[in-house]
């Protein structure tokens, strides 16, 4: 009974010393996601900001230290200096009460009990002169006043209130082709800016609407990049307004709207930089599929989908690729499966064009249905036989084979010329195209 005792007290011991010192915890690069939460866009001079660290339910036992860093420049990227630290606590909550306008970053290192740290980096925070908020010419004021607009729609979802500061970004700004121009100002009060500008004025606009959003940066098509991940009605989603918005205006779109991390992954790399991000997995805020653009998966969904759309006569076709393929060029794979089979769904004109991973396609079908449909030579001679003997006097073929050489013309010439006494042919004419063709037939 006295061992039991015992046991029971170490147990109790040993229970209360790993909760207070976090000992047995993940450590903190493991873990599934961390991430630095605010809903300040921007801050103001006197006023205070909070910050948390978000890390995944149930994890304990780390300790938070918070370095805040300044430079006085707004514009220009120059020497940032500490100004504060908070040294290794138990809460992951930090208040920044600013006391001078221009530039601010966070930097946070979470570490456990046996000294494994993960560090994250804030985005930088631009900050102004109280008062500025009233005044639309500075950044805060366009801010207030974009988010009002949005808030004037009366939209009910965080997706539609994302959408639409989406689309006043790529329909107010164009990408700063000498790519000097990084801060959100540029976007937002100069109509110009790149990927950095970009990506900073759509997160401070979400935060201004109460949407969270992570400044999120890496590489993407060779170069540096910055983009977001944003938690729209309870889910993590990518948006990259940069990529939407095709360098020399006009043509913006949606194919970085809603994506999950596969499909960013194709042309986007994240995994360096101080960020570990929750996963976006749903495609449920996928612009292209929420209006209509067919999804595949595979070269073999991308030729079910044409096949499928192109037996219903759809005369306009919309398609994205939601595979992990990376070097897939659907562009590409299309022209080739037209090529071989856009006869055999009597496609008699069609047009195409979108980026790498989607697009759209118009296609204009023509009226067979008075036609005698073959697939070969075989059934090519059962066909004109049968029409032959019954002394049709005007015959209409198609075909309908996989042969994208084959010409009608020179298959309907050889069988009337080899075959006109035995059928009693007088004189014949036709016109024909590669796959199909009308013959006028003239009997004894």
């Amino acid at each position: 009974m006295t061992t039991n005792k015992r046991i029971l007290l170490y147990t109790a011991v040993l229970t209360l010393l790993l909760s207070v010192t976090g000992a047995g915890a993940v450590p903190p690069r493991e873990l599934e996601y961390a991430y630095l939460n605010t809903q300040s866009g921007y801050l103001i001079v006197g006023r205070e900001a909070h910050f948390e660290v978000i890390l995944p339910e149930g994890a304990s036992g780390y300790t938070f230290e918070f370095n805040t860093y300044y430079a006085e420049d707004r514009e220009t990227d120059n020497q940032f200096m500490g100004i504060d630290r908070v040294k290794a606590q138990p809460e992951p909550t930090y208040v920044l009460t600013p006391q001078n306008p221009g530039q601010y970053f966070l930097e946070v290192i979470i570490m456990d009990a046996d000294y494994r740290s993960l560090t994250l980096q804030s985005e930088p925070f631009y900050c102004y002169p109280e008062g500025s908020e009233a005044d639309p010419s500075t950044l805060p004021g366009k801010v207030m006043e974009i988010a009002q607009l949005a808030e004037n729609q009366g939209f009910t979802t965080q997706y539609d209130k994302a959408l639409f500061l989406h689309d006043w970004l790529t329909h107010n700004a164009d990408y700063d082709e000498p790519m000097t121009i990084h801060t959100p100002e540029g976007v937002l009060l100069q109509g110009k800016g790149v990927c950095e500008s970009y990506a900073l004025a759509y997160q401070m606009l979400l935060r201004q609407v109460g949407v969270t959003s992570q400044y999120v940066t890496g590489y993407s098509r060779g170069q540096l990049h910055a983009w977001n991940l944003v938690h729209l009605d309870g889910e993590w989603t990518f948006i990259d307004p940069t990529w939407n918005d095709p360098v020399g205006g006009g043509n913006e779109g949606y194919d970085y709207f809603g994506m999950t991390d596969t499909q960013l992954a194709r042309d986007h790399d994240w995994s360096v930089g101080k960020h570990n991000p929750p996963a976006a997995t749903t495609t449920q805020h996928n612009y292209l599929q929420r209006n209509g653009w067919a999804p595949f998966d595979s070269l073999e969904g991308l030729h079910e989908l044409l096949a499928r759309e192109m037996t219903a006569k759809n005369p306009q076709i919309k398609y994205t690729y939601t595979g992990e393929d990376r070097y897939l060029d659907v562009q590409y794979e299309i022209k080739k499966w037209l090529d071989n089979n856009a006869h055999i769904y009597f496609a008699e004109s069609y047009s195409y064009g979108g980026s790498s991973y989607s697009g759209t396609m118009d296609v204009t079908y023509g009226d067979y249905a008075d036609y005698t449909f073959f697939t070969d030579d075989e059934s090519f001679k059962t066909a004109i036989d049968g029409l032959l003997k019954a002394k049709t006097r005007q015959i209409k073929m198609y075909y309908q084979g996989t042969d994208r050489f084959f010409d009608f013309g020179i298959t309907l010439r050889r069988f009337l010329t080899d075959h006109a006494e035995e059928y009693g042919i007088s004189t014949y004419s036709y016109t024909y195209y590669p796959f199909h063709g009308v013959a006028d037939i003239e009997y004894k």
